[in-house]
C-alpha cells in the first residue's frame, strides 16, 4: 500500500497506492463542504492537488442513499482519489453524531471513497479524565471496526488520540499497531492547538505517535492547514494533512504570507506571484462580491500550501530538510519554536535519516542550530568518541591549525608530512588531516563572517576535548598554529593546558 522512495531527517517521499490512484506524499488534502464550496474541484486540481477529503457523516445526512447509488466520484465529478472522514469533527464539535460507527462504516465501503476513517473520539484540549475517555472509546470502536473493514476495498484510518497527554498518545499509539487490517494512522483532534499557533504542542504529539507507530505506514495529521507547519511536521515523520483552512481563512479575508496568516484589509501589497494574485491588488480584491473574493483568496492559500509541500519534497531530494527548517525558522515565532522542536527529537531523525545519499550535497551552515544538522553531528560525535583514529605516532608533534581556506592545502602531498596536523572548523569541530577534503568536511559551506559565539565556544570545546584525549593515551606534544581567523587561539592553548597538569 505504501512505498518509501526517499528520506532525508524523519521526512519522506513516498506512493501511497489507492484503488483510484496514487498519491505522492507528503500530501494534501483539501477539505470538500459539497454544501458550500466557493473553489470548484477543477480549480482545486489546476493548483496541482489531485486528492481531496469531504466528510461521510454529513453526506449521510445530507444525501442519503444518492451518494452511495452514484458513487462518491460521480457524485462529486472528481477522478482523483477521495478520502472520507467519519463524523468525528462533529463530535468534537457538538459532542455526538446521530449514526453508529458500523452506520459509518459501512456508508463509506458503499459510496466508494478511497481512504475511509473510523468513528474515532477526538480528544481536543480537554482534562486527563476525558482525554483517557477518548483514548478508550477509540480503541475499543477500533477493535470492533477490524471485523467490518476487513476485505474491504478501502484504505483504513485509525487515528491516535490523547491530546497534550504524550504518555496517552504514547499508549494509543502502541495499541493502535498492534491492530491489523489499517493501512494508515492519524494523529487526532490537533486543530484546537493548531488554530492558536500551538506548533510546538502538535509537533511533540506528533513525535510521540510516530516515534510509536510502524515506519512502513504512513501518518496523517488531521486539520494541518498552515503552511508554516509543514516542513516540521514531515521532518518529524507527518506524510498526510488536510484541512479547511484554505476556504475558511478566506471567508474571513485571511491570506496566508510566507510570515503567517494576515488580514487582506492590511495588505498594501499581495506579497505572492501566484495566477489569482499577480494581476491584482488588495484594493481590488476588497471592491470584489464576497464569493468571487473568498474564491479568489481560497485558490491563493492552496497556492501557498501547494508551495511549502513542493519546497519539502525538493530539500528532501537535495538532503537539505534541515537548512529548509532552519531557514523557514526565521519566517515566525511558531515556526522558530517547531524548528527546535525538531532539534529536540534528534534522536528519532538520526535512526531513520541516511548519513550519505546517492548524491552527495553541500551542507549550509548558518549558526549554532546548524551544529544539531544530523550530517553534520554525526560527524562531529564520530569524531569526538574517537571513533575514528587518527594516525598519529605515541610522543609525536601535534599542531593545532584553522581549517584550511583551499582544498589545495588539503592535497595529499601534505598528509605525509610530519607534524602531524589537526585542523578546526567551527561547524565541522575537529578535522584530523586525513579526514580533510572528504564529506562532509569539503562540502560545508557557510558565510565568510566570524560565526557567533555560541558556535566558537562549541567548537574550543570539541577541541580541547579530542586534544586532551590525545595527549592522555598517545603522550603528544600539542602546539597552536599562529594562525587565528576566529579569535580562539589562546582559548585553546588555555583550555589544553589547564587540563594537562599544567605542561
Amino acid at each position: 500500500m505504501f512505498e518509501v522512495r526517499e528520506v532525508d531527517l524523519a521526512g519522506r517521499i513516498g506512493r501511497l497506492y489507492t484503488k483510484s490512484g496514487t498519491i505522492e506524499t507528503p500530501a494534501f488534502f483539501p477539505v470538500i463542504d459539497v454544501a458550500r464550496q466557493e473553489v470548484n474541484l477543477e480549480e482545486v486540481r489546476d493548483v496541482g492537488f489531485n486528492q481531496i477529503i469531504t466528510n461521510a457523516y454529513l453526506l449521510l445526512k445530507r444525501y442519503g442513499e444518492k451518494v452511495a447509488e452514484e458513487g462518491i466520484h460521480r457524485f462529486l465529478g472528481w477522478d482523483g482519489v477521495v478520502m472520507t472522514d467519519s463524523g468525528a469533527y462533529q463530535i468534537l464539535q457538538y459532542g455526538e453524531v446521530a449514526a453508529t460507527q458500523e452506520e459509518i462504516i459501512d456508508y463509506q465501503v458503499r459510496i466508494g471513497s478511497d481512504i475511509s476513517v473510523i468513528l474515532d473520539i477526538p480528544t481536543g484540549d480537554v482534562d486527563r479524565a476525558s482525554a483517557e475517555r477518548s483514548v478508550r472509546i477509540t480503541l475499543e470502536r477500533a477493535r470492533r471496526a477490524v471485523e467490518h473493514i476487513r476485505d474491504t476495498p478501502n484504505l483504513w484510518v485509525l487515528p491516535v488520540q490523547g491530546g497534550r497527554f504524550l504518555d496517552l498518545v504514547e499508549m494509543s499509539a502502541r495499541e493502535a499497531s498492534r491492530l491489523e487490517g489499517y493501512s494508515v494512522y492519524a494523529v487526532g483532534s490537533p486543530t484546537v492547538f493548531l488554530e492558536r499557533y500551538k506548533y510546538r504542542t502538535v509537533l511533540k504529539i506528533a513525535s510521540v505517535a510516530r516515534r510509536n507507530l510502524p515506519l512502513g505506514k504512513p501518518v496523517h495529521l488531521f486539520g494541518a492547514g498552515h503552511p508554516l507547519i509543514i516542513p516540521y511536521a514531515v521532518a518529524l515523520g507527518m506524510d498526510l494533512f488536510d484541512s479547511a483552512s484554505y476556504i475558511l481563512y478566506a471567508r474571513d479575508g485571511r491570506v496566508f504570507t510566507d510570515y503567517g496568516v494576515e488580514r487582506l484589509e492590511r495588505l498594501h501589497y499581495l506579497p505572492c506571484t501566484c495566477p489569482h494574485c499577480a494581476k491584482r491588488s488588495p484594493q481590488e480584491l476588497l471592491e470584489m462580491p464576497s464569493r468571487e473574493r473568498t474564491r479568489i483568496l481560497a485558490l491563493h492559500n492552496l497556492c501557498m500550501i501547494k508551495k511549502y509541500l513542493d519546497e519539502t519534497k525538493q530539500a528532501i531530494k537535495e538532503g537539505r530538510l534541515w537548512e529548509l527548517l532552519e531557514a523557514v525558522s526565521r519566517h515566525h515565532p511558531s515556526a522558530y519554536e517547531s524548528f527546535h522542536t525538531v532539534a529536540e527529537n534528534l534522536d528519532l531523525i538520526l535512526k531513520v535519516s541516511p548519513r550519505l545519499r546517492g548524491v552527495i550535497r553541500g551542507v549550509r551552515g548558518y549558526s549554532v542550530e546548524s551544529l544539531s544538522n544530523p550530517k553534520l553531528y554525526y560527524y562531529r560525535s564520530k569524531i569526538l568518541e574517537m571513533r575514528y583514529k587518527p594516525k598519529v605516532s605515541p610522543h609525536s608533534r601535534v599542531i593545532l591549525a584553522p581549517y584550511p581556506s583551499s582544498i589545495e592545502e588539503c592535497s595529499p602531498p601534505r598528509l605525509s608530512r610530519d607534524p602531524y596536523v589537526i585542523y578546526y572548523h567551527p561547524l565541522l569541530g575537529v578535522v584530523p588531516m586525513e579526514l580533510c577534503g572528504v564529506f562532509p568536511t569539503i562540502h560545508v559551506h557557510w558565510p565568510s563572517e566570524t560565526p557567533g559565539g555560541s558556535m566558537l565556544s562549541r567548537m574550543v570545546e570539541d577541541v580541547v576535548s579530542y586534544t586532551r584525549r590525545l595527549i592522555e593515551d598517545l603522550k603528544v606534544e600539542i602546539l597552536v598554529d599562529a594562525r587565528d581567523p576566529w579569535g580562539v587561539r589562546d582559548r585553546i592553548r588555555k583550555g589544553i593546558v589547564a587540563g594537562s597538569g599544567g605542561s
